[in-house]
C-alpha cells in the first residue's frame, strides 16, 4: 500500500564496506586520486592493498606503463606513469621546466605521485618489473652498492629486498622461473665466483653462481676485456650472451655455459633493446628497424616487422644509447619510447597482427 511518503534513495556511505570496495574496484584507478578527495573513507578503500586484491579477482586489471627520467637540475630521477585520457589537470613537475602535453588520443605523461628522493638510480639493465613491482638492482655505473629496492606500482612505495652478496653498478638482470639473474657490474675474481648471483622469489634469498669454468678461457676473456655485452632470455629458460660477435648460452638447471655458434637456433642482432610479448622477442637495432623473432619459428630468424616504414623516417637523429631509449609490452602492443630531440620524449603505441604472406609476418 502506497502511504503517499516519497521513498529516499540509500546514501552510497550507507553500503557495506565490501560493497563500496567491490564497486570502487571496477573504476579505473586513474580515477584514484580524485575519488581519495571524496572522503577520508574513500582515500582508506582506494590506497589499501586489499582494493587490489579484489581488482586482481574480478579481472578489473589495467596496464601502466612506467618511465624513469633524468631531469636536468634534479638530484635524484623523476618517476612518471603513461595516462590513457586523464580526466585531471596536467601540472608541472614542482621544480622543473618539464610541461605534459596530451597526444591526439588524450594520453599524456605525469609525474607519480610520491616523493622522488625515495627513488634509486636506475640503469636500464637492472631495473626489471616482475607482475605488479618494479626491481631496481645495484647501482648506476661509477656507484657499486648491494642494494636492492622495490617499487610497489600499486600503492607507490618504496621498500628494500635483500641485499645482493656483491656491489654492483650498472649490472645486467633478467627475471626467469621465479628466479632473478644478475650477472656483471663487479670486478671479476680469479674464479669467476662474484660474477654471477641468483636471487629466489620464494626464499627471498640471493644465491652465488658459477661463472665460466676454466675450460671456457675463452669467454672469460672476453668478460675481462669487455664492460658491457648483451643478455637475453628466450622460451627455452637459457640465458644467452652475446659479446664480441660471439655468441654463449647459460642454463640455470645445469650451471654449464656453451658457445653458440652461427648455426644456432637463437640467431642475435646487434639491439638498442628487446622486449617480450606473448612469447615473441621484439627488437630495435641501432639502425632503428624493429625486428622479431619466435624461437619456434622453422629457421628462426630475425625479421622486420612489416607496415612500419615511417615510423622512423628521421634516421639520424635520436637516440643513441639504450639509456635514450626504450621497448616495453604495453598491454600487448608495443610501446617505443626515445628521448628524440633535447627535452623532448617521442613514443609510438604500436598494434601487432600475425599474417601469413609467403610466410609468417608480423605487421605493426
Amino acid at each position: 500500500m502506497n502511504s503517499g511518503k516519497r521513498q529516499l534513495p540509500s546514501s552510497f556511505s550507507s553500503l557495506p564496506e565490501e560493497i563500496t570496495e567491490n564497486i570502487l574496484a571496477r573504476v579505473s584507478r586513474w580515477n584514484y586520486p580524485s575519488l581519495s578527495l571524496v572522503s577520508k573513507r574513500f582515500r582508506s578503500l582506494v590506497s589499501s592493498m586489499q582494493i587490489y586484491k579484489t581488482r586482481s579477482q574480478i579481472g578489473s586489471q589495467e596496464t601502466c606503463f612506467y618511465v624513469c627520467l633524468k631531469v636536468r637540475n634534479q638530484p635524484y630521477p623523476c618517476w612518471f606513469s603513461l595516462w590513457a585520457k586523464p580526466n585531471q589537470t596536467l601540472t608541472k613537475q614542482e621544480g622543473t621546466t618539464t610541461g605534459f602535453n596530451k597526444d591526439s588520443s588524450g594520453t599524456s605523461v605525469v609525474p607519480t605521485p610520491f616523493p622522488s628522493s625515495h627513488s634509486p638510480h636506475v640503469t636500464n639493465q637492472s631495473a626489471i618489473d616482475i607482475d605488479s613491482e618494479i626491481f631496481v638492482i645495484g647501482g648506476p655505473y661509477k656507484e657499486p652498492s648491494c642494494s636492492v629496492r622495490i617499487l610497489d606500482c600499486r600503492s607507490h612505495t618504496w621498500r628494500d629486498a635483500p641485499s645482493m652478496t656483491v656491489a654492483r653498478e650498472a649490472a645486467c638482470a633478467f627475471f626467469c622461473d621465479d628466479k632473478i639473474y644478475v650477472m656483471g657490474g663487479c670486478d671479476i675474481d680469479e674464479d669467476f665466483a662474484n660474477w654471477m648471483e641468483m636471487f629466489d622469489m620464494k626464499t627471498q634469498s640471493w644465491t652465488a653462481l658459477p661463472g665460466p669454468g676454466a675450460d671456457e678461457d675463452e669467454l672469460r676473456s672476453l668478460l675481462r676485456e669487455c664492460y658491457y655485452y648483451d643478455i637475453a632470455v628466450v622460451r627455452d629458460g637459457k640465458l644467452y650472451l652475446a659479446i664480441d660477435d660471439k655468441k654463449y648460452a647459460y642454463d640455470p638447471k645445469d650451471g654449464t655455459w656453451k658457445l653458440v655458434r652461427q648455426q644456432s637456433s637463437f640467431p642475435f642482432l646487434s639491439l638498442v633493446v628487446w622486449c617480450d610479448i606473448d612469447n615473441i622477442i621484439y627488437g630495435c637495432t641501432w639502425s632503428k628497424v624493429l625486428m622479431w623473432f619466435d624461437s619456434k619459428t622453422e629457421g628462426r630468424e630475425w625479421r622486420e616487422i612489416k607496415g612500419l616504414g615511417k615510423l622512423f623516417e628521421d634516421r639520424t637523429s635520436g637516440f643513441g644509447t639504450r639509456r635514450e631509449f626504450g621497448m616495453a609490452n604495453y598491454g600487448g602492443k608495443l610501446l617505443v619510447m626515445c628521448n628524440k630531440q633535447k627535452n623532448k620524449i617521442w613514443y609510438a603505441k604500436i598494434s601487432l597482427e600475425l599474417r601469413f604472406n609467403n610466410g609468417r609476418e608480423i605487421w605493426g
